[in-house]
């Protein structure tokens, strides 16, 4: 009896020595399993202030609203309500005249513990939080006008009041601003604002969700940065178009708990508050009218006293025992808890503790935990030390993580028992533990799978068998004869290597690819030139002798040749006297001419997925070279070519690697019988959808010409100048254009 009254008294020692103090929720739960409950609703008056108490069993999300002047919803999210029957609360000179729990369901299914808080006309209403508690202060407003007896029952007023507020069709404004300890972000409509939808975000980064129905955002910048209080920014953005939805973002910096109020005096105003706001005083002792669910039990607070190692074993209880304590939490929630901030970067959610000590033993403080959270836990015979820590409303597990990392711990879950040991201890099990489980995989015996490959080479096939799925005892062979593998490994590893033939050795799709080639060319030329011929002789023969002896006969002739070549007009005019001697000969020529060419090659190809193919069709040049004494004839394509590489993507486009080529010989403008070649090239890498046309490349040619041939001075003259030019005018379009299309024919 003794030995079992001091290992009594030894631990009480060593749970006062931590002085822990546990939130009197606990890890309580309400009748749904694993939803919070409702704990006690009291309301309480002041002077002209009503203050209703509002207590779960955990901190909770709440969303209130005011539907109408009389009526202030209060809705606990994910909290139930079973358990708590709470019956009206009378009162009816108080700004607060009663008071109703009820269950309910939110627009997203979610569950809701409603309280209902019915107040009296012109009151106003404020709502904090401080942890797993709500307060809701309504303030007496001005008495409302006097009225005759024909005025409307209070619930025909609260349904007229109802009416006169319409829905908000849009959103006015975004702001964020401190409420003491807390963050505010409020979103003003246009009319009484509700929110569909309010929730945190499940996935990374941290973030509120909330969706309005029928309410536009484009009255609102998208984005409005606060970076204060834990909230980087807001984001407003369309939802839905069809029903319309608008979605209000708040990125979050961390994870943090939220409420969520209606505020204005028609409901106009969402406002958002994250953190938790100042822990308020405590209210009065609650008025007759008051109604309380079971009321918690009040935490234990402990005294320090100087740390002593704990034996634990079972006792009995003394016949003198102090207070029981509080029941322990259940071991599933903290084995989950522990579970997850191991496998995932930690986000802490014990229920807080208060840790104030100093020189305590570690194997102590490490057992404690157990009384704190209800694992199972195992300590490593060579863990030994002291810690030093003052926490306060740290979760349990977050200082658990703390000191384990403090004193270079780690833990290991096996079922519902946690085992702390040092970190050097743990890696080396688990390398051991790894290097038994890869012994034991690779004892098995060898077996021998053959694989005849119908679409894939069997030799390209060894490499992504071997690094993918083969372990280090397999081998793979190849019979090129009949392209089959043949594979040695395990049995679970011919398994891995028959799954991924299967995915790989599949036909491959072919595409058929079409290049359309478009010239055009268009010529036009205008010539018109003029030819002068005359003769002037002056002689005996003529009786026109000159005055002279001498001279006394002469001829003068003269010719102006500034004709069009080949001309198809022409005009003629001859002059002369009678005796014939002075003859002029003028002859008008033209020429105009117009050309059009249209030239069209259309190469076309078919290949598998990612295979080159190339389709020639043109003439080879032969060039002789001549080099000590010696005749060398090369042979120079003048060809049509195109070569393409398609990769068919999943979204059924074709990206293809193009090499278009198109030489012609021109043998008009031949050197010792060689002639030029004419090259038109293009090289590119284009994205086209199956079926589609796309132009990869065109070139754009126009040249014009312009000359003039005339007689010096005689060209000059005024009028008569004309008669002594000729004017060449031409010109040439030339237009390539290459067209792509790609046709995916089979899978």
């Amino acid at each position: 009896m003794q030995r079992r009254v001091a290992q009594l008294m030894s631990a009480a020692a060593i749970v006062t020595a931590l002085a822990v103090t546990l939130p009197a929720h606990g890890s309580a739960r309400g009748g749904e399993g694993a939803l919070p409950a409702l704990r006690a609703v009291s309301a309480h008056l002041d002077g002209t202030t009503s203050t209703v108490r509002i207590e779960s069993t955990e901190p909770v999300s709440y969303v209130t609203s005011r539907p109408d002047p009389l009526t202030l919803l209060v809705d606990l999210r994910n909290v139930s309500v079973q358990g708590a029957a709470v019956g009206p609360v009378s009162g009816a000179r108080a700004p607060v005249t009663a008071v109703h729990v009820e269950p309910a369901t939110a627009a997203d299914g979610t569950t809701l513990a409603r309280v209902r808080v019915h107040v009296s006309p012109q009151a106003r209403h404020t709502v904090r939080a401080s942890r797993n508690l709500i307060y809701v202060e309504v303030e007496r407003g001005e008495a409302p006008p006097a009225v005759d007896a024909l005025a409307p029952a209070p619930a025909a007023v609260s349904s007229a009041a109802s009416a006169q507020g319409r829905s908000a069709t849009e959103l006015r404004e975004v702001r964020a601003m401190r409420r003491g300890s807390q963050l505010a972000v409020s979103l003003v409509g246009n009319g009484r604002l509700m929110a569909a939808t309010v929730e945190a975000a499940r996935d990374l980064p941290p973030r509120v969700l909330l969706d309005f129905e029928g309410v536009s955002g484009t009255a609102v910048p998208p984005v409005t940065t606060v970076n204060d209080g834990g909230v980087s920014r807001v984001r407003v953005g369309l939802n839905s178009r069809t029903p319309l939805v608008t979605r209000v973002v708040v990125d979050l910096v961390e994870a943090m708990p939220y409420q969520v109020e209606s505020s204005g005096a028609n409901g106009e105003e969402v406002v958002v508050l994250f953190g938790e706001a100042a822990t308020p005083a405590a209210p009065p002792e609650p008025v007759a009218a008051a109604v309380a669910v079971t009321p918690a039990p009040a935490p234990i607070v402990l005294p320090p006293t100087p740390a002593v190692e704990v034996v634990y074993d079972r006792v009995e209880p003394l016949a003198a025992a102090a207070p029981v304590p509080a029941p322990a939490p259940t071991v599933a929630p903290a084995i989950t808890r522990l579970q997850t901030a191991a496998a995932t970067q930690p986000r802490f959610t014990g229920h807080p503790i208060t840790l104030d000590f100093q020189g305590a033993d570690l194997r102590a403080v490490l057992r404690t935990f157990a009384e704190i959270s209800g694992l199972n836990v195992v300590i490593d015979p060579t863990i030994a030390g002291q810690v030093d820590v003052a926490l306060r409303d740290v979760p349990w597990d977050q200082a658990l993580d703390i000191i384990l990392k403090a004193n270079k711990l780690g833990y290991a879950v096996d079922g519902t028992v946690v085992r702390i040991a040092p970190l050097t201890v743990l890696a080396d099990e688990e390398a051991q533990r790894r290097k038994l489980t890869d012994e034991q995989a690779l004892s098995g015996e060898l077996q021998v799978m053959t694989r005849a490959l119908s679409y894939a080479r069997a030799q390209e096939m060894t490499t992504l068998l071997t690094q993918s799925a083969l372990s280090s005892r397999g081998q793979v062979q190849v019979d090129a004869r009949t392209n089959t593998l043949i594979v040695r490994d395990l049995p679970d590893r011919l398994e891995a290597a028959a799954a991924l033939i299967a995915t790989l050795d599949r036909p491959q799709p072919q595409v058929e690819i079409e290049a359309r080639i478009v010239q055009t060319s268009r010529d036009f030329a205008r010539a018109l030139g003029i030819q002068w011929g005359g003769a002037a002789t002056a002689s005996t023969r003529y009786g026109n002798t000159l005055p002279l002896a001498f001279p006394n006969s002469a001829t003068l002739d003269g010719a102006v040749g500034l004709g069009v070549p080949a001309p198809n007009t022409g005009l003629g005019v001859s002059l002369g006297s009678v005796n014939g001697a002075v003859n002029l000969d003028v002859q008008l020529s033209a020429l105009e001419q117009a050309g059009n060419a249209r030239i069209l090659s259309t190469p076309r190809v078919s290949t598998q997925n990612n295979v080159q193919a190339e389709i020639t069709q043109g003439t080879q040049i032969p060039i002789q070279t001549v080099a000590n004494n010696t005749v060398t004839v090369t042979f120079k394509d003048a060809a049509l070519t195109l070569r393409v590489t398609p990769q068919i993507t999943v979204a059924q486009t074709v990206i293809m690697r193009i090499e278009l080529e198109n030489a012609t010989p021109d043998f008009g403008r031949a050197v010792n019988g060689i002639p030029p070649i004419d090259t038109q090239r293009a090289l590119t890498s284009v994205l086209v959808a199956d079926g589609e046309t796309t132009v990869i490349g065109g070139i754009y040619v126009s040249e014009e010409t312009a000359s003039q041939g005339r007689t010096p001075f005689m060209s000059r003259v005024p009028l008569l100048g004309w008669l002594f030019k000729n004017q060449d005018v031409r010109e040439r379009n030339t237009e390539l254009l290459i067209f792509i299309t790609p046709r995916i024919t089979q899978g």
